[in-house]
């Protein structure tokens, strides 16, 4: 089916973290470049920003449904408590740091159509120069966290001219098809932020539905404004939820395997880094920054990942 015949209905969910202007602009991205932009519900979460943010938004986007939630309850729960809300057949799980291409919402919708075992489409996701960033990951190994962690993702070999089905995406842009994904759950709510969508891509493949990778539907992405604003407590969230991933799917064995063989590495990082402020005299910023950075890191793994440093409230 082309792309602009899709009479499939859609409701875009918007998660909203004190970036109220680039949720602005990713709605009217939207509306401006899908093929049918009175058939799209929008729904925008304010995910507890705690300033204007939400004010703006209506003001903003006076068609647009905005739930203010009390406090930040992470990506996932964010975007559950608007799920809970959707009757259209696809939602679409969305960043506020993005920017539609023209016919990316109409392709996506195409692709999760055309084939019965579709759960998940995701796009190419661009950077704002044009360059291509990572759209498709592995599953996560221990052997590939311990040494790298790009490597597998190098070897893979998408498709980059079709469709193909993928083990895993990076999640800015979801479009989920709601009848087949509502069996296996959708968010798990345990993933403040980081890998919710990783473990949402392999519950649906366990369940033998597919994740579709869409080239063909683009897709730009600002990445990681709302986390860049405190960049030592989103190291700290990321280093968190991949641990909370593999106690889930691999078990305590790995997890303890994955905290020392990380702990090394930070350790010998945190030297390595700490000698070439030494002898640059601690004049170039960008090498204090990430001594500090990971310090902190290492401090917090050094406290068995106890103390509250990352986004998310106490458990």
């Amino acid at each position: 089916m082309a792309p602009n015949s899709s009479p499939i209905q859609a409701a875009l969910i918007f998660l909203n973290w004190r970036t109220p202007q680039l949720t602005v602009a990713a709605v009217r991205s939207a509306r401006a470049t899908a093929p049918a932009p009175e058939r799209l519900r929008i729904l925008v979460v304010d995910n507890g920003s705690g300033d204007d943010s939400a004010a703006i938004l209506r003001r903003e986007l006076p068609d647009a449904e905005i739930l203010a939630l009390p406090d930040n309850r992470g990506f996932a729960a964010g975007m559950n408590a608007a799920l809970a809300r959707v009757t259209e057949p696809v939602a679409f799980l969305l960043n506020s740091d993005i920017e539609f291409r023209p016919d990316a919402i109409g392709r996506l919708l195409a692709a999760l159509e055309d084939d019965p075992a579709a759960a998940l489409a995701c796009p190419r996701l661009l950077r704002p120069d044009g360059s291509e960033q990572a759209a498709v990951v592995p599953d996560p190994r221990v052997f590939w966290e311990l040494t790298n962690r790009s490597l597998p993702r190098r070897l893979m070999r998408t498709p980059r001219d079709r469709v193909s089905a993928v083990p895993s995406v990076v999640g800015p842009c979801m479009a989920i098809h709601m009848e087949r994904c509502r069996p296996s759950g959708f968010l798990d709510e345990h993933f403040f932020f980081f890998f919710e969508e990783t473990d949402f891509c392999r519950r649906l493949n366990d369940a033998g539905l597919k994740v579709l990778y869409v080239p063909q539907a683009e897709v730009v992405h600002l990445q990681g404004e709302s986390a860049n604003r405190r960049p030592v407590r989103s190291r700290i969230q990321f280093y968190q939820s991949r641990y909370r991933y593999f106690r889930k799917h691999a078990g305590p064995a790995a997890v303890l395997a994955l905290f020392l063989g990380l702990f090394i590495r930070l350790t010998a990082n945190l030297l390595l880094i700490g000698l070439a402020v030494l002898l640059t005299l601690g004049l170039k910023r960008k090498l204090r920054d990430r001594w500090l950075t990971q310090a902190a890191i290492w401090t917090w793994h050094l406290a068995l990942c106890r103390p509250a440093w990352s986004f998310e409230p106490p458990r």
